[in-house]
């Protein structure tokens, strides 16, 4: 599968905007207190297209699946032995466009789940 380098980071911006929507929105709204980022989000929600596009798969999946595309082009893995030793080596390549995917799709993962621990973490008393 040959695909061009435009149809990659054009697939990649578009598994990446769900995610990057709703986390702009978020910080424009609770740092800025500009409500018109909760409006925008209420009135894409209100269509049944928009609810798919926010759903919790799309916003959470899209980054992850950046992730493994790029890594996947970036890294290489290789072992041999050498002298009765197990040599494991990890090289990545300088592929600006793919290294930015990959940094901005585990950005927002890590960004996504830490709300999603913070927001539903509970202290228990015993």
């Amino acid at each position: 599968m040959n695909i061009s380098k435009n149809t990659a980071a054009m697939i990649n911006v578009v598994l990446l905007l769900p995610a990057l929507l709703l986390c702009t929105a978020g910080v424009l709204f609770l740092t800025f207190g500009i409500e018109g980022a909760n409006r925008f989000l209420e009135a894409v929600t209100a269509t049944a297209v928009g609810r798919l596009l926010l759903s919790p798969g799309v916003v959470l999946g899209g980054p992850i699946v950046v992730v493994a595309l790029n890594i996947w082009k970036v890294c290489h893995v290789s072992a041999e032995r050498i002298d009765d030793e197990l040599v494991i080596a990890l090289s990545i390549k300088r592929i600006f466009g793919n290294l930015l995917c990959v940094g901005v799709g585990a950005l927002l993962t890590i960004l996504l789940l830490s709300y999603a621990f913070v927001e539903n973490f509970r202290v228990v008393a015993r």
